[in-house]
């Protein structure tokens, strides 16, 4: 990486690019004339200009981390390189945003894959997957295994390439109005529950699953809509204050043990791009998800010990029974669908080949994989209430609030 970096650096210093001189408004590069006139300087490498959409409203964490990826892209071209990062609703809705991008109505947009299910159900397992892989599963299998390539195969197929920008743990679980320990508790309920797969799952499992938007969950949970539903992580779902009407808390969340988000980017775009500004963009993507693998991981973290002790959400768990007969029908509905979807199959494949490599690592490394807690290792036993004990900083739970609203306040 670092050599390839200072190489990306070297050409952007010296590099001479001969450039298409009035060029389309889909591509945004200017020419020579225009370029050095708006940058003020004479550097060979054009000024561009991009749109870039989002599945996000402007004040959703996520957002935030759209605008993370425009920043670095920006820097790593000394600005010459401009990005406007518009959030949902702004250029298009969010299941506009795909089409908007392929057909180059804007240059690039940010997303969550499982968006696009209905074009294709294999989009959901670049963006989420039931009971299997963790963050670090995701990550490393992105960019070490081989899946960076199944992210650009399966969107190549729509004039799109593509880059993860973002990879965040599981989700919370369900919020809900009143306590669930097991799956007749959620068979009596009705939930919202995203993904196509999970409400597949859901429905063979004879969980009541409904459809509502994000921004209508709030507010659903508290009119009695619906009974439960998921949104994100501790902190995503704090933006929202769920917790404020649903103060049971089902974990883990078997529905979504981990979740990518990425940056859609027109084919015709990337290639009229100078490469130095394809490498930019490549190596300001993967600064940008292995950044907010730490952000999202401890900042939920921290949200988890405000929402406990401050906001005195209840955290319940399923029997061993019944999280071992999700598990079972999560297993059979992947096996369905690879039956069906050949392109499913070969994402599946591919990240079932990665575990087969990473099962014997991760056996060994036990309690030291991803540590384990002090005291409480074994407190909270599956059916039982995770008690409220965690030593809980108000101040540093204050610190993440402020902020996303800060984050928030800059995207307006």
């Amino acid at each position: 990486m670092k050599k390839k970096f200072f190489a990306w650096a070297a050409a952007l210093a010296v590099a001479s690019v001969t450039l298409l001189a009035g060029c389309g408004a889909k591509t945004g590069v200017m020419d020579t004339a225009n370029a050095n006139a708006a940058s003020g300087g004479s550097s060979n490498l054009p000024v561009v200009t991009w749109k870039m959409g989002s599945t996000w409203g402007s004040g959703n964490v996520h957002y935030s981390v759209d605008r993370r990826f425009t920043q670095l892209v920006s820097r790593l071209t000394d600005g010459r390189f401009q990005i406007t990062n518009y959030s949902e609703g702004e250029l298009c809705s969010a299941n506009e945003l795909f089409d908007y991008v392929s057909n180059g109505t804007i240059q690039c947009g940010g997303d969550w894959g499982g968006y696009w299910s209905g074009k294709d159900t294999s989009f959901e397992l670049l963006s989420t997957i039931m009971d299997d892989f963790s963050t670090m599963d995701y990550y490393t299998w992105i960019y070490q295994a081989g899946g960076l390539q199944c992210y650009q195969d399966q969107y190549g197929q729509y004039n799109i390439m593509y880059f993860p920008i973002m990879v965040n743990g599981s989700e919370s679980g369900i919020r809900s109005v009143r306590p669930i320990t097991s799956l007749d508790d959620m068979r009596s309920m009705k939930i919202r529950l995203g993904g196509v797969m999970a409400g597949r799952a859901a429905k063979k499992l004879g969980i009541n699953i409904t459809s509502i938007a994000a921004s209508e969950l709030y507010e659903s949970l508290q009119r009695g809509v619906i009974d439960g539903g998921e949104f994100s992580g501790p902190m995503a779902d704090d933006t929202l204050k769920l917790q404020e009407v649903a103060p049971y808390w089902c974990a883990p969340a078997w529905y979504q043990s981990a979740g990518v988000n990425g940056v859609m980017i027109n084919m015709d775009a990337w290639n009229d791009l100078p490469q130095e500004y394809r490498d930019a963009i490549e190596l300001a993507a993967e600064t940008c998800t292995g950044e907010q693998v730490a952000r999202y991981t401890y900042n939920d973290m921290v949200i988890t010990n405000k929402m406990l002790q401050q906001d005195h959400v209840t955290v319940t768990h399923l029997n061993d029974e019944d999280f071992q007969t999700i598990r079972k029908t999560c297993r059979e509905t992947y096996a369905e669908e690879c039956e069906a979807n050949p392109n499913f199959k070969k994402i599946y494949d591919s990240m079932m080949a990665y575990r087969q490599t990473a099962n014997a690592y991760r056996e060994w490394t036990g309690d030291y994989g991803f540590g384990y807690n002090y005291e409480d290792a074994d407190v909270s036993g599956v059916g039982e209430t995770t008690p409220n004990n965690y030593n809980f900083d108000s101040a540093d739970a204050q610190s993440v609030i402020e902020s996303a609203a800060a984050e928030e306040s800059e995207s307006k």
